[in-house]
Formats: structure tokens, sequence, C-alpha cells
């Protein structure tokens, strides 16, 4: 990770690292709850300030950013990040009944501006990109379709954050960027959605919870890291 934070300019790469590490802390955290909890038991209201640990590593994440010199892509970065943000604080309290329905709305958003981000940066259609989006929109039309007779009243929503999702991926595989790292985050983004939805609509929640965190915050740190690293204005 070393050679990865020389890449970044100072301030940027001191709030990278401290997102980095506030993303293992909370998921320690987790790990620490799940040892000691029952098979399947809930891990979430088991920690204090649980709502306040889980947004940390998101909002450390949009300081650096605040730091990348292009400021066009400053800005879809950093709103990209704060919408995580309000979508993290919202699933952290499951006990809300606007919990589900806010959370996938605050991440629907930040999946736009993520597009945001990385539409006007598409350059890079080399075979084995392409070949990635057409798998993952293959892996979305799937899920989508083992999904839908547990969708309910969500159907729209759903298939609008789904949509929104693969072409967030597909925008970051093509994206020319320095290094692979931002479509990577966005292939983990995609795998931590896959076990929300699967754990919202097909098995128990607590199934896939440490799953979840770690392919998230992998995402997001990998994000940030292949936007920032070797870039100039």
């Amino acid at each position: 990770m070393s050679w990865l934070a020389m890449m970044m300019p100072a301030r940027v790469r001191e709030w990278w690292l401290a997102g980095t590490l506030a993303g293992l802390v909370y998921g320690g955290m987790l790990v620490t709850v799940a040892m000691d909890a029952q098979p399947g038991a809930p891990l979430g209201g088991q920690i204090a300030f649980q709502p306040v640990w889980k947004t940390a590593m998101a909002l450390m994440l949009a300081r650096a950013a605040r730091y990348h010199p292009v400021p066009r892509e400053r800005r879809w970065l950093m709103a990209a990040l704060l919408f995580s943000a309000i979508g993290d604080f919202l699933l952290a309290m499951p006990w809300l009944s606007a919990s589900f329905i806010g959370g996938l709305g605050a991440f629907l958003l930040a999946h736009l501006a993520y597009l945001g981000l990385f539409v006007p940066m598409a350059g890079d259609w080399r075979p084995h990109r392409l070949v990635g989006c057409g798998l993952v929109m293959g892996a979305a039309g799937a899920m989508l379709g083992r999904f839908w007779p547990n969708l309910g009243a969500l159907a729209g929503p759903v298939t609008v954050y789904v949509i929104a999702l693969a072409a967030m991926a597909c925008a970051a595989l093509v994206a020319r960027l320095p290094t692979p790292l931002a479509a990577i985050g966005a292939l983990c983004f995609a795998l931590s959605d896959a076990l929300i939805g699967s754990a919202r609509f097909l098995v128990p929640f607590e199934t896939f919870a440490l799953g979840i965190w770690w392919t998230y915050a992998a995402a997001q740190v990998l994000l940030v890291a292949g936007v920032v690293a070797g870039r100039r204005e």
C-alpha cells in the first residue's frame, strides 16, 4: 500500500490512509461481534455509536477527495462519498422503517455521482474491459431476475438501482486511468450490493454481513485510490 500512497498528493494521502484505517477498524469491530454472537444473530445495534463508526470511512475518504487537484472530478467524487456516508448511516439503523429504502436512495445517488465522474473519462476500450462490461450487465440481469419474485413493491426502485449500479461499474471499467484500481473497486461495489440484495430478498441478512462490509470498504478505498493516484490537473 505504501507505493500506492506515494502516488497521491500529500494531503490526499493523509486522509485516504485515515479512511482506510477507519474501514479496517469498523470491519474489525464487526468481526469481534460476530465471533461473540450466536450464528445468525444480527450485527447491527451491537456496537456503541455504530452509525458513526460505519460512516467514518466514507467521510474521511470524502475529505481526501477534497484535495484531489482536478476540480470537476473532485466535486463528483466528494458527492459520491457523501451520499455513501448517508447510506451507511441509514443502513446502520435497521430498526428504522425507512432504513433500507433510504439507504437504497442514498446509494443510488452515489452511483449516479460516480457515473458523472467516470463517463467523461471513457477511453479504455481494450477487449478485456469490454468483456468485463458484458459480464457485469449479464450478472445484473441475472441478479434482478433472481430477486424479482420477492421484490413486491420494491420492484421499481430496485430495478432502477441495479441499472445504475451496472452502468457505474461499466463506466469505471472503460475509464482511462493510470491504474486498474477504480475498475476493481467498482466491481467490489457491485459484489457488495449483490450480497445485500441476496441477504435482503433471498436469505437472512446476517448470512453475508461481514462479506458486505469488507467488499464495500474495499470498493470505496480502491475507487478513491484509482481516481487520485498518479493524477495531476
